[in-house]
């Protein structure tokens, strides 16, 4: 849509666009019921519960810790796996609540969606 590449700004163009094309109501006293219901019911959800076999648990992040590899280069963040490692104890708790707080809201913070790769190049061997 005119050049735009952003996923939220395309749907910010299309949204007023396309909808009001598509759809049109008989009955604009029942279409405004509707929009009451859904705007009440969207208020009050809170996503659906997690099942226990795809929760995060305490043991499962202090494994993953454990098993990051030393002397990495940190990330955009400025952290590196020893900071994980060598940090409180209580951190496999506090971060399995985040995890599974972020997958019953279906939410990433948006500092989790970036990230860099630095390609390094290898001598090849002839």
């Amino acid at each position: 849509m005119d050049g735009c590449v952003e996923a939220n700004i395309i749907a910010g163009k299309i949204r007023p666009t396309l909808l009001k094309k598509s759809y049109f109501c008989n009955n604009q006293d029942r279409a405004n019921l509707f929009e009451q219901e859904y705007s009440k019911l969207r208020n009050e959800y809170s996503g659906i519960p997690l099942p226990d076999k795809v929760a995060f648990d305490i043991e499962l992040v202090s494994i993953m810790i454990s098993k990051l590899k030393r002397g990495k280069a940190a990330g955009i963040d400025g952290l590196m796996a020893e900071h994980l490692m060598f940090s409180h104890p209580n951190l496999p708790v506090i971060l399995s609540k985040l995890f599974n707080l972020m997958f019953s809201i279906r939410y990433a913070p948006h500092g989790f969606k970036f990230s860099y790769i630095v390609p390094i190049p290898k001598p090849k061997d002839y």
